[in-house]
């Protein structure tokens, strides 16, 4: 993220993982002020410390496994979450590190082939917030965020896919 003064960037603790049954994202810490472009609130400039956000998801299901660019598999997932999310600036906090509001989500998962990033492995986690159902967290991020990073660690692995017989 941006610092509060724009002139260097912030890291986020965060992590994010997901198999064909469960999913989460979440920012644990932010060691420093940031600023961020809210979709209903500006800009805000976060304090230390004082950022959390939290998505799970056990309701979700396999979309799609296809060939993607240079051989990769590229993988679609879709489901519904809770999100949680706290955010305080030098002001006010809002929301809250327990109390999660639903969401629809989306991961798409690329597999380069072992090595991790350094062969193209990536992710986006895009939630689709609607206005009535999660107010907060589309205060903050609007009706549609593409949550991703750069993968530091772990590894995408997509199997090929396995098709069954129909039974009668």
């Amino acid at each position: 993220m941006p610092s509060s003064d724009g002139e260097a960037s912030v890291p986020l603790r965060e992590s994010f993982s997901f198999d064909a049954h469960y999913a989460q994202c979440i920012v644990e810490d932010n060691g420093a002020a940031f600023a961020t472009d809210t979709h209903e609130l500006g800009q805000v400039v976060i304090k230390p410390h004082a950022f959390f956000m939290a998505m799970y998801s056990q309701e979700m299901g396999l979309v799609s496994i296809r060939r993607g660019p240079g051989g990769t598999r590229v993988a679609k997932l879709a489901g519904q979450l809770g999100c949680a999310t706290e955010a305080g600036t030098a002001a006010l906090t809002i929301g809250s590190r327990t109390a999660a509001e639903p969401a629809f989500f989306e991961i798409e998962a690329v597999d380069g082939g072992l090595g991790a990033g350094a062969v193209g492995d990536s992710f986006s986690f895009t939630v689709f917030f609607d206005p009535a159902q999660a107010p907060l967290n589309h205060a903050i991020f609007g009706p549609q965020f593409t949550f991703t990073g750069e993968l530091v660690a772990g590894e995408v692995t997509i199997d090929v896919p396995v098709t069954l017989p129909l039974l009668k």
